[in-house]
């Protein structure tokens, strides 16, 4: 039973709250580092304006907003935390939150955002989600937010099948994905970064670059259905409204 008595607040960290200000944003480069941190959004977070900006931080109100509807829990997994831009809103309504990501040097900067703001039940783990590295039944809820269109189409079944795994009968998960299938928003992502992040665009498809990043690979439909014949669909939010779909944030659960 979905929990209303407290209301749990977004608390989003600044770029000064990260190692050395992610003064590595300032200029592209080739390195690993900085396409790591690319790929985990950290450009988008802080260099984004306008309606882009919108959306992306409006997903992280929406995911809170499901947080307060569950209520706090005892353990959660930030699957795919990258530089762990929602660890200090999540660790707030968990006991002990678990930040799992596959890239070392995002790691590296979500746990030196942790050590800044003093957060301190956060474990960090490296790890691959096709090969969730939990136990079952450790989790009361998961948060997947821009991580599972990442995941090749084969494999979205066994991702979510491990979610479904690690999480306690009655668990929850929280899904955000982008509806890449959407020739309009695909035209306006595009545009975002040649106009607004174009040292971000050139980087990206540079041959020479040391990191290739994954991609994105999987469309909303698929990681819909994916998800759907797991998990109980609580509650489902189109964003920036239905019709006009440029961001999926569902609630699911384990039954």
């Amino acid at each position: 039973m979905l929990c209303m008595t407290r209301r749990l607040k977004l608390r989003l960290p600044k770029k000064s709250d990260y190692p050395d200000s992610l003064k590595i944003l300032n200029r592209a480069d080739r390195s690993a580092e900085y396409h790591q941190l690319v790929e985990a959004s950290a450009s988008a977070y802080f260099e984004t304006k306008g309606p882009a900006k919108w959306l992306f931080m409006k997903r992280f109100q929406v995911a809170v907003d499901y947080l307060n509807q569950i209520g706090p829990v005892a353990n959660a997994l930030d699957a795919g935390t990258g530089i762990g831009f929602f660890l200090p809103t999540l660790s707030q309504t968990a006991k002990n939150v678990w930040a799992l990501d596959y890239a070392n040097h995002t790691l590296r900067y979500a746990k030196g955002l942790c050590q800044k703001l003093k957060i301190k039940n956060v474990i960090f783990k490296q790890g691959d989600l096709t090969k969730l590295p939990f136990p079952a039944k450790k989790f009361d809820v998961i948060v997947a937010l821009s991580i599972l269109e990442h995941i090749p189409p084969k494999q979205l079944p066994i991702v979510i099948g491990h979610f479904k795994r690690v999480l306690k009968s009655g668990g929850y998960l929280i899904a955000g994905y982008p509806n890449e299938g959407d020739k309009i928003f695909k035209l306006v992502q595009q545009a975002e970064k040649i106009i607004m992040r174009p040292k971000v665009f050139k980087s990206i498809h540079d041959d020479k670059r040391k990191y290739k990043p994954l991609g994105h690979v999987a469309k909303s439909f698929q990681i819909d259905k994916a998800i759907k014949d797991k998990l109980k669909v609580v509650n489902y939010k189109a964003l920036p409204i239905n019709g006009f779909k440029f961001y999926s944030l569902s609630l699911n659960q384990k039954t």
